[in-house]
């Protein structure tokens, strides 16, 4: 059955290949789309992961990164102070964005962390940094910079960048955290507290305290201590990111699923219709073969092997496009980056969906020709 499929491609050559034409399209579109959701969901993730295993003490209704938050110096010292909160390994800290500065490729703005140095490892955690990872000994100048703010700088270690009159010098650049679209953390300037006051213009303020709890405590029990001592003040944690990431992804999801059952259908209906014009056109063929005693189930094999191939022929060269097109779009938003890959997630979903499509899309088309009847069949000119 195969070889009478490929031999009716051959004879109708320009109806085949608009046919998958349309399939790569399709297939382009969503490869595209179920790309853009992966990239949220892992730069969301990501935040979610600096999060993990500590707790940001904050002013209600902020988040992470808790720029909007603003409080007392004082009153995170205080904080450091309390038995529940084990202070060598918890810091103050300022999350601003860097006024008057550029912004990166997807036009999030610089994000200013002021850290008390020799704590700075309390943001970082285990990244690995190329040159310096404190500011301990440093000039009041001196800043650690994240992958994604090194780039939009244009520097390297060792180098300095103003901005307005502010004056930066470089002395460790972060390596890349995130896999998709830039984290907080890629798109930071790390630098001294006191520094990171004067620069955002505010003086005494810092924005959360970055908790780590005691040994002697849970996290749900620090949590819920903070919260009946300061009602005014959240505790946001990793279950908070976690909500802040369904929350943010919600009302996306539904509509970029929307998209994709759109392109379904529409990749669906066209091979339809190309199948059941192959059906009339073949009508004659088909009422020959069930004459000779061709078999229901092999009449309809052949138009759902005719309809696979159709669809897995312009699902595997839109496969092979999707990179390409998505770094084009990315280039053409502004980034400076060509080498993005395909996740794996990403082409299984889109390889399902093109076998998917083949499939069903053949089903009516096949249902049809074996109800041709031989008789009227042979008449048919």
């Amino acid at each position: 059955m195969l070889d009478i499929a490929f031999k009716d491609f051959k004879a109708k050559k320009s109806r085949a290949i608009m046919c998958i034409i349309g399939v790569m399209a399709c297939v382009l579109l969503i490869g595209v789309v179920n790309i853009v959701m992966y990239e949220m969901q892992s730069s969301l993730k990501g935040d979610l992961g600096t999060v993990n295993g500590k707790m940001f003490f904050e002013q209600n209704g902020t988040g992470y990164p808790p720029a909007g938050s603003i409080m007392s110096e004082n009153l995170g010292d205080e904080v450091l102070q309390r038995s529940e909160v084990d202070a060598s390994g918890s810091t103050k800290a300022l999350f601003a964005p860097l006024q008057g500065g550029t912004t990166n490729d997807g036009g999030t703005p610089t994000m200013v962390v002021g850290l008390t140095p020799g704590k700075e490892q309390v943001f970082l955690a285990d990244h690995p940094v190329e040159g310096k990872n404190s500011l301990v000994g440093e000039a009041d100048n001196a800043v650690i910079m994240g992958s994604e703010a090194a780039k939009t700088y244009n520097v390297k270690v060792g180098d300095t960048f103003t901005v307005n009159d502010d004056k930066f010098k470089v002395v460790g650049i972060i390596k890349k955290v995130g896999k998709g679209w830039p984290l907080t953390i890629d798109n930071s300037v790390i630098m001294a507290l006191p520094y990171a006051q004067s620069v955002t213009n505010r003086p005494d303020l810092i924005s959360t305290v970055i908790i780590k709890p005691s040994a002697d405590y849970s996290l749900q029990t620090v949590e819920n201590n903070l919260q009946d001592s300061y009602g005014k003040y959240d505790i946001y944690t990793e279950k908070d990111v976690q909500k802040t990431i369904d929350n943010n992804l919600k009302g996306v999801m539904v509509f970029m699923n929307m998209v994709i059952a759109m392109i379904f259908a529409v990749s669906m209906v066209l091979i339809m219709n190309v199948m059941m014009m192959s059906v009339k056109e073949k009508t004659k063929e088909i009422g020959t073969m069930r004459a000779i005693g061709t078999k229901k189930r092999s009449i309809m094999a052949l138009i759902i092997y005719e309809s696979l191939i159709l669809s897995l022929i312009g699902g595997v060269i839109g496969i092979l496009l999707i990179a390409p097109t998505y770094n084009v779009l990315g280039i053409m938003m502004g980034s400076t980056s060509l080498n993005f890959s395909i996740p794996t997630t990403v082409v299984i979903q889109v390889a399902l969906i093109v076998l998917v499509i083949g499939t069903f899309s053949g089903l009516i088309p096949a249902y049809l020709a074996n109800r041709i009847s031989p008789i009227e069949a042979l008449r048919y000119e």
